[in-house]
C-alpha cells in the first residue's frame, strides 16, 4: 500500500510539532515537553497561550511558555512534577558521557603539549575540534528531552535570562555536578592513573605561579561570555528561528565553544584554556584531588550568566 505523508500539528502552540503519519496508522504522540530554554530549539517548542493545556502545564513548569515572571520562576512548585525531575536526570546522564569523553581525550593531549615544536597549539587545535563535534552531539542527542544543556555555565545563563526556572535550575546543575564527579573517577579508574596524572588537564589546569586569579578570572568570564552570547543569539533568541531553526543552531554552539577553547588555550603561558564548563572541571579537579583556582571556573561563569541576562532585559526578546 502506497503510504502519504500528512502533517499534522502536534497541539495548537506556536512550535506546531509534526509527526509523519499514514492513511492507515496514525503513529504516537511524540514525548516532548515544551520549555523555552532549549538550546537550538529558538524557542520554538514553547507552549501558546492559545493551548488548551497552557494553564495545567505552567502552573507546574512556568518556563514551558514563552516568557514568564521572576515569581513564577522561584516557584518551589516545579519540584513536585516527576518529569522534571526525569529530565534532570537526562542531564545527569548526559554530562557524565559528555565528561567521560572529554575526560580522556583531554588527558591524552594534556601529554602531549611540549611534544611537539608548536607547543600547546597543536593540542589546543586537536582539543578544540573534539568539543565541537562532542558538543554538538550531545545537544541533538539530549535537546529533545532536557533542552541539551549538560553544562551549569548554560543553565545558569538561562536562568539569569528568564529562560528556565530556579527548580530547573537547581536541579540541572546539581545532577549536572553529580554526573561529572562520577565521569571523573570513572576515567581515573579506567586509565588506572593515579590523581597526579589529573592535574594539568586543559581547560581546568592554572599555573598559579605563572597566573594570577585576576587573570584567570578576567580569561574565564570573557571566554565564557562569549560562548554564552552566541549560544543565545543563535540558538535560544526567536528572531533568529526562521534564519537558523532548530537544525543548525546545535552545530555553531559547537562551533562557538571549540573557538573559545582554542582562543584561550595558547594565549597565556601557564594557563591551559577556559572551563567554559565549571562541571567538567569539578569533576576532573576531583579526580585530580586538587582544586586550585577552581571557584574561579564558578565565579567567572556566574558572572558572565549575570552579563548576559542584563543584556537580554535591557534588550528584550519578545515586545511589551
Amino acid at each position: 500500500m502506497t503510504t502519504t505523508d500528512i502533517e499534522l500539528p502536534y497541539s495548537r502552540s506556536s512550535n506546531e510539532l509534526r509527526q509523519r503519519m499514514t492513511r492507515t496508522n496514525r503513529g504516537p504522540s511524540v514525548a516532548s515537553r515544551p520549555f523555552a530554554g532549549r538550546i537550538g530549539g529558538n524557542q520554538e517548542f514553547t507552549l501558546s497561550p492559545e493551548d488548551l493545556s497552557f494553564p495545567g502545564i505552567v502552573s507546574k513548569v512556568p518556563d514551558a511558555a514563552p516568557t514568564f515572571t521572576w515569581q513564577q520562576s522561584f516557584s518551589l512548585q516545579a519540584f513536585s512534577d516527576v518529569e522534571l525531575w526525569k529530565e534532570a536526570t537526562i542531564e545527569g546522564v548526559g554530562t557524565c558521557l559528555q565528561i567521560y569523553l572529554a575526560g580522556l581525550y583531554a588527558i591524552g593531549l594534556g601529554s602531549v603539549t611540549t611534544a611537539t615544536a608548536s607547543g600547546p597549539v597543536t593540542p589546543a587545535a586537536f582539543g578544540s575540534i573534539a568539543n565541537f563535534l562532542l558538543i554538538t552531539l550531545f545537544i541533538y542527542a539530549g535537546g529533545p528531552v532536557s533542552g541539551g544543556h549538560f553544562n551549569p555555565l548554560i543553565t545558569m545563563s538561562t536562568f539569569f535570562a528568564r529562560l528556565s526556572i530556579l527548580p530547573r535550575t537547581i536541579l540541572y546543575i546539581a545532577f549536572q555536578c553529580a554526573g561529572a564527579v562520577i565521569a571523573g573517577f570513572l576515567v581515573r579508574a579506567g586509565l588506572g592513573a593515579p590523581p597526579e596524572d589529573f592535574h594539568a588537564v586543559p581547560g581546568c589546569y592554572i599555573d598559579t605561579s605563572l597566573v594570577t586569579p585576576g587573570q584567570a578570572y578576567a580569561l574565564e568570564t570573557m571566554s565564557s561570555l562569549a560562548l554564552v552570547f552566541i549560544a543565545f543569539g543563535v540558538g535560544l533568541d526567536p528572531r533568529q528561528r526562521k534564519v537558523f531553526g532548530p537544525a543548525l543552531s546545535p552545530i555553531l554552539v559547537g562551533l562557538a565553544l571549540g573557538l573559545c577553547s582554542f582562543a584561550t588555550g595558547i594565549a597565556r603561558p601557564g594557563y591551559a584554556g577556559s572551563s567554559l564548563n565549571p562541571a567538567r572541571c569539578l569533576g576532573l579537579m576531583a579526580a585530580a584531588e586538587r582544586f586550585d583556582y577552581h571557584y574561579i571556573h564558578w565565579v567567572g561563569d556566574i558572572t558572565a550568566a549575570v552579563i548576559n541576562g542584563i543584556l537580554y532585559w535591557a534588550i528584550p526578546i519578545y515586545k511589551d
